[in-house]
């Protein structure tokens, strides 16, 4: 990976009037770095150099500052049309967290220290086994180790404020894994469930895809009175998953539960069931007729007459919600 051909191995310069540039380069083997940027999301890439660049000041002084110069994965080729300096790839959201040096092999720490960054600087949608394909693109190696079948892990219960100061509180998990999932909003409006396990459940399913797994999440002793419901929340997150991995079911498992959370009881009229369909289906002359049939075969739903019944894992699903004992909201 690091024997591409580099035509500028060597200092560049490039002077103009009132701007100067000077390339120098990383000795090898480089360093590998993971970052969020601008856009965004989480890379990982080598540092092959630093760019000094001057530009002329208002006092007609050359001023100088020092750039990282980044070269990324791009697909299967890694070579010197992919470098970037950070400001020209938008402004960072995180620091650059060192992995190793090319040729290096990192384990599940690491991992995780990726996972968790992508959590909260980024919007936390690439699958894990995304980041372990860039990162040996990237000239490291990966070793995750024994400890990858885990019973339980430990969490805690955070909050953090947004720019109007609102709460939001969150359940998380970033040592043995990282997780990070909204279950709650001082403002009270109300989180959908769906949403909650959805998110849940893929970030559960992205570390199973690389061989890590967890039975359940143990709260820190401060909050040990919610136990009860983190247990349910992961029980719920997981019965999500094995209602959606099956592709051709999985939208309609979504649309279900979406008309479920819309009509906020496991009984209801077929006609309540068709507008609230109609509400989160969006298409014109959509035929929930064979929806419903459909559901009814699989067991999501069953029907006496013009009344309908989601089935009991439905109701659960749709209807769950985070409920505080102490106060702690405020």
């Amino acid at each position: 990976m690091d024997q591409i051909n580099n035509h500028y191995s060597g200092p560049i310069t490039v002077q103009g009037a009132n701007y100067q540039s000077h390339y120098v380069p990383a000795e090898k083997p480089y360093a590998v770095y993971a970052f969020v940027y601008e856009g965004p999301f989480t890379t990982i890439a080598q540092l092959i150099g630093t760019m000094l660049i001057g530009k002329v000041n208002e006092e007609g002084k050359m001023c100088f500052e020092s750039k990282a110069v980044y070269r990324m994965p791009d697909e299967y080729m890694l070579d010197f049309e992919h470098c970037y300096i950070p400001d020209d790839m938008g402004s960072m959201k995180s620091d650059p967290k060192f992995l190793g040096f090319v040729g290096d092999t990192i384990g599940k720490d690491k991992l995780v220290e990726i996972g968790w960054m992508d959590l909260v600087c980024s919007d936390g949608v690439l699958p894990m086994k995304s980041f372990i394909k860039r990162i040996m693109m990237a000239g490291l190696k990966i070793n995750l180790g024994d400890n990858c079948r885990m019973k339980e892990v430990e969490g805690s219960i955070e909050f953090h404020y947004n720019n109007e100061h609102i709460k939001f509180f969150y359940l998380e998990v970033r040592d043995d894994i990282a997780l990070r999932v909204e279950i709650w909003i001082s403002d009270e409006k109300l989180l959908s469930p769906r949403e909650i396990l959805s998110a849940l459940w893929r970030q559960i399913n992205n570390w199973d895809e690389v061989g890590v797994t967890f039975e359940n999440v143990k709260l820190e002793d401060r909050y040990a009175d919610y136990q009860t419901q983190v247990n349910e929340l992961i029980e719920l997150a997981k019965l999500y998953g094995n209602y959606v991995e099956n592709g051709e079911n999985g939208t309609l498992v979504y649309y279900l539960l979406s008309c479920l959370e819309k009509i906020g009881k496991g009984r209801c009229f077929y006609d309540d069931f068709v507008m609230a369909m109609n509400k989160v289906r969006f298409e014109n002359n959509s035929d929930y007729d064979k929806d419903l049939q459909l559901a009814i075969e699989l067991g999501y739903v069953s029907r006496d007459g013009n009344i309908i019944q989601f089935s009991p894992d439905f109701e659960r699903m749709a209807t769950w919600k985070w409920q505080w004992l102490h106060g702690e909201d405020k």
